[in-house]
């Protein structure tokens, strides 16, 4: 029999062995078993298990006691008593079964910890408030940037707040899309539009009218240009000429051409759908017969016109104007038919189109949008200019321009050949 190790001995259980595990069979210690308790550990073994393995069994003592051979292989044995021994050890749930997601490595490197509102979508909210009162236009872009960065933050820290982020970004959209309406209407000049409609025509009473004058408004015409994408259009013309039942009307090409560029148009004829209307009469179809080479800003329409009131006016009759002429207007401005307007002559000024120098003149004349095409008359009721341009009135009054009629005319256009 091999002595035990550590001066350890033989003895009946204690009660304050009762229930410990053997460290070698890892068996509870029953009040009946004879045990061996380690001096140098303390752990209480049965004795067969002390004695069958030379001692000790604890991880404190075993490796102490146990040398191995030089080349010998250490070598784990189990034994029957440990299987019968051994449990399965608890299942755990998986990540995915569990439906949890990964905690952030730093939740400062997120935005703040988890739970707590993100200050920046709670500031961004305050920007965009702020911008119903200051320049929103800039602060709401502010606004929808800082509310950008923030809900960004929210997503990859699972903070709260979302909901103010995404009131920051509406409302700094609304502050800059509002303020920037509000401000072009500030800055820019009431629509003061009226139409013929709510004021018409007394019925006309030629008789106490000045011969010239009467003369040019039956000569005036009512122009109404359908485009696709800008709508309707309304523009002046003069009957130039009345032959065989064909009336020949000229005006400007931008009143009844929608894809007409100044200087950078072609010679192909538009196919505008027009109406037009005389004096007293019912607006008839029209359609374009010519425009001008070059880019220069002439048309001419042809139109059935059968009318008394209606006459062409006379041109080519009288020499060029001259500064400080009289000289007055007939057309619709802003859709108020047959107006009347009168002024002098500032310039006579030129302007080159290609190989092309046409005259043009300069008047204080009021024009205003719907006498394009109308006619510039001398005090004589003569035909002198096709009103064309008159300057932004947001900066300065009294500056219109007419195509001299006498240039018009070196156009040869359809009117001439039939005169």
């Amino acid at each position: 029999m091999t002595l035990p190790l550590h001066n350890s001995f033989p003895r009946p259980a204690e009660p304050r062995d009762v229930g410990a595990a053997c460290p070698h069979c890892q068996r509870p210690i029953d009040p009946s078993d004879r045990v061996v308790a380690c001096s140098a550990c303390g752990a209480v073994h049965h004795e067969p298990c002390w004695m069958a393995h030379d001692g000790c069994g604890t991880y404190e003592c075993a490796p102490q006691r146990r040398v191995l051979s030089v080349g010998q292989k250490a070598e784990i044995q189990i034994t029957d008593a440990d299987l019968v021994t051994a449990h399965p050890l608890p299942k755990t749930a998986s990540p995915s079964a569990a439906g949890f997601s990964p905690t952030p490595l730093s939740s400062h490197a997120a935005g703040g910890p988890s739970g707590q509102t993100n200050r920046l979508a709670v500031v961004a909210l305050l920007v965009a408030v702020a911008g119903i009162l200051l320049v929103g236009f800039v602060t709401g872009i502010v606004a929808m940037i800082m509310a950008a960065f923030a809900l960004g933050q929210i997503q990859r820290s699972g903070q709260r707040g979302a909901v103010w982020g995404l009131l920051a970004m509406l409302l700094g959209l609304v502050d800059t899309v509002g303020w920037i309406v509000l401000l072009s209407l500030l800055f820019s000049r009431p629509d003061s539009t009226v139409a013929l409609d709510d004021f018409p025509l007394e019925p006309p009473n030629l008789d106490n009218v000045q011969p010239s004058i009467a003369r040019a408004m039956r000569a005036n015409v009512l122009i109404k240009s359908s485009f696709p994408v800008t709508g309707q259009a309304i523009g002046s013309g003069v009957i130039v000429s009345q032959h065989d039942g064909e009336t020949l009307i000229v005006t400007n090409r931008h009143v009844v051409d929608a894809r007409f560029h100044d200087r950078g148009a072609s010679d192909e004829i538009p196919k505008t759908e027009l109406t037009v209307q005389a004096l007293r009469q019912l607006p008839v179809a029209a359609r374009v017969v010519w425009v001008a080479p070059d880019g220069i800003d002439v048309a001419v329409v042809s139109a059935p016109i059968h009318s008394e009131n209606a006459e062409a006016a006379p041109w080519n009759d009288s020499p060029p104007p001259a500064m400080g002429d009289d000289v007055f207007s007939i057309g619709n401005p802003q859709g108020l038919g047959w107006s009347h307007t009168k002024g002098s002559v500032s310039q006579i000024r030129s302007r080159r189109y290609g190989s092309r120098e046409i005259a043009l003149i300069q008047t204080d004349t009021a024009i205003n949008p719907g006498n394009s095409g109308g006619g510039l008359y001398d005090k004589d009721g003569n035909l002198v200019g096709i009103n064309t341009w008159t300057n932004d009135k947001r900066m300065s009054e009294g500056l219109s321009f007419a195509l001299s009629f006498a240039s018009v005319v070196e156009l040869a256009p359809p009117f001439v050949q039939d005169r």
